[in-house]
């Protein structure tokens, strides 16, 4: 319902605006909002880290940075208005979602992020049957979490390696976190296939309450 909708959001509104006044009052300033919002959106720390923004924007042109910010900072924001239309009665499976697109395409995300992502996949286990790519998405969970410290060791510490090995294995990481969201997304829609239709052509029943009959010749 619209009351619905607008009373979250006069909430939400009420909340952050509460919170902003109340750390400008603490910091004395507004130069606290840079620091926060401002330094995620900008991308100036190039530190290597566990997403893929640090090695697109040290091999990029300096003329070509505002640009690519700006698309990697909105690329986030164009799933949430078709993810918003096809799951309009899942709040929950949203919610989950975005925020594991966003422990994905963060300009400095964190296993934190990740864990927040994981941790609630649990109230999705009714999805588990429909799911198909549970094994794949394990092994190369599995694989990253073994090798990233090992290429983060060889190429900082040992200087026997380079950044292509370590961010390979981000995109590796990176990508099995997308299998387990698209995975998740498929197993929603699989499972509202079936109850709607039925498991079987066979099981589903026509206007007169007559099943089809299957004939082999």
């Amino acid at each position: 319902p619209t009351s619905t909708v607008m009373t979250t959001l006069a909430m939400f509104l009420t909340f952050l605006t509460s919170l902003l006044l109340l750390s400008a009052e603490i910091c004395g300033d507004w130069s606290f909002l840079h620091s926060v919002y401002g330094f995620i959106l900008t991308v100036p720390e190039l530190t290597p880290n566990m997403g893929i923004f640090w090695y697109f924007f040290t091999e990029m042109f300096d003329h070509f940075r505002v640009f690519f910010v700006w698309t990697f900072q909105l690329n986030l924001l164009l799933y949430v208005a078709p993810l918003s239309i096809k799951f309009p009665t899942h709040p929950l499976l949203l919610s989950t979602t975005m925020i594991g697109l966003i422990a994905v395409f963060k300009s400095y995300p964190s296993t934190g992020d990740v864990g927040l992502f994981l941790s609630l996949l649990p109230l999705f286990s009714h999805l588990l049957p429909f799911m198909k790519q549970t094994f794949i998405i394990l092994c190369m969970l599995l694989a990253t979490t073994v090798l990233a410290p090992i290429a983060w060791q060889l190429w900082i510490y040992n200087n026997s390696a380079n950044a292509n090995y370590y961010f390979a294995i981000n995109l590796v990481y990176s990508t099995a976190q997308i299998f387990l969201i698209t995975d998740l997304l498929f197993g929603q829609v699989k499972r509202q296939f079936y109850m709607t239709h039925g498991f079987s052509l066979l099981e589903k029943e026509d206007k007169e309450g007559q099943r089809p009959i299957l004939q082999l010749k």
